[in-house]
């Protein structure tokens, strides 16, 4: 067989540098669209206002970074894997301008939390869960998950089923799963471990501002705000190596689905219709198998709906909170609570 000339390879070369500079061109064409939308929050720093944190022990050893602002009825926030709790800038801007105590907590191994000895499983999920109720002695709370920390408070009910009953008033899960794709499937979970864990660091890939923009962008539903996705982007990219390699292998063969019968406690479902991580069919399958559940698909919304709709999502979850809460609703006006923090 002939060898390939130089004028070949070099051919071969110059097809592969057009191509590759195509792809840099259409990514940053896309990048340069989407951040031409009105953004009201184009040059915010988006973090989350607060009037105390701490620092609560883990069961195994670590810590759990949390944050709360407001008094009143208790809400909780559980974050989504790689972000933290500028997740929730939002809801900590307006929530407590309504009359609630806001929690928010970083999950081990995000933000500013640590990891313990027993690493990222459901279990441990559960517990941190349980970690951040008993240590700050929450009662009547309303846990709002989302994403895998959607999936942290259906464990959480689940297997501390007694300290839910005692301090849970209601649950949200938003944007989350019961069930991961192809969860029965020992020898595919096995080869989705292995590759996770032989996977490069892709941080290089969302520190590049274009590449890590368009992305994260797939994350959102229509129209979203530039200054949201660049918030996403940054909580990803901040997120340690170690655990965007470990804390999604959880969700390796996740099936809550038997155990959800279990939850007694009233449970919001919502979920936007153009979210692709954990799409709506998800939502409806889970609030199928609670005895209590409330479902709201939010239109045009995609996985990041505190940020992409956070008005309407806050609306939803001030009506459930007073529903589970036994609270007579305020006449306030919830769109009125953003940008008054």
């Amino acid at each position: 067989m002939a060898r390939p000339g130089r004028r070949s390879i070099g051919v071969v070369a110059g097809v592969a540098a057009l191509a590759v500079g195509a792809a840099i061109g259409a990514t940053r064409s896309v990048a340069r669209r989407n951040r031409s939308n009105a953004d009201p929050d184009a040059g915010s720093e988006m973090l989350p206002p607060f009037d105390r944190d701490h620092h609560l022990p883990s069961h195994d050893g670590g810590t759990i970074h949390v944050i709360e602002r407001g008094s009143g009825p208790t809400i909780v926030l559980s974050h989504g894997v790689t972000l933290s709790v500028r997740t929730w800038v939002k809801q900590m801007e307006a929530l407590p301008e309504l009359g609630f105590r806001v929690v928010a907590f970083d999950h081990r191994g995000h933000g500013s939390s640590t990891v313990g000895e027993q690493g990222h499983t459901i279990d441990t999920l559960a517990w941190d869960v349980r970690s951040v109720l008993v240590g700050l002695d929450l009662r009547d709370a309303v846990v709002v998950g989302h994403s895998l920390g959607g999936v942290a408070a259906q464990a959480f009910c689940t297997r501390f089923p007694d300290v839910a009953a005692e301090r849970v008033a209601g649950v949200v899960l938003l944007s989350t799963l019961a069930r991961a794709p192809l969860a029965e499937s020992n020898r595919w979970n096995s080869l989705l471990s292995m590759l996770g864990n032989r996977l490069p660091d892709a941080t290089g890939v969302l520190a590049a501002q274009d590449l890590g923009f368009v992305l994260t962008r797939l994350g959102f539903g229509s129209d979203p705000q530039p200054r949201h996705i660049e918030l996403t982007r940054e909580m990803i990219v901040a997120c340690p190596p170690e655990t965007r390699r470990r804390a999604p292998g959880a969700l390796l063969g996740l099936d809550l689905t038997a155990e959800l019968a279990g939850i007694a406690v009233p449970v919001l479902v919502a979920c936007g219709s153009a979210d692709v991580l954990t799409p709506p069919d998800e939502s409806r399958r889970i609030a199928s198998h609670l005895p209590q559940s409330q479902l709201e698909i939010i239109e045009g919304a995609g996985h990041m709906v505190m940020l992409e709709r956070a008005e309407e999502l806050d609306r939803l979850i001030v009506d459930f909170a007073h529903s589970v809460q036994g609270i007579s609703p305020a006449d306030v006006d919830v769109s009125s609570s953003h940008g008054n923090a």
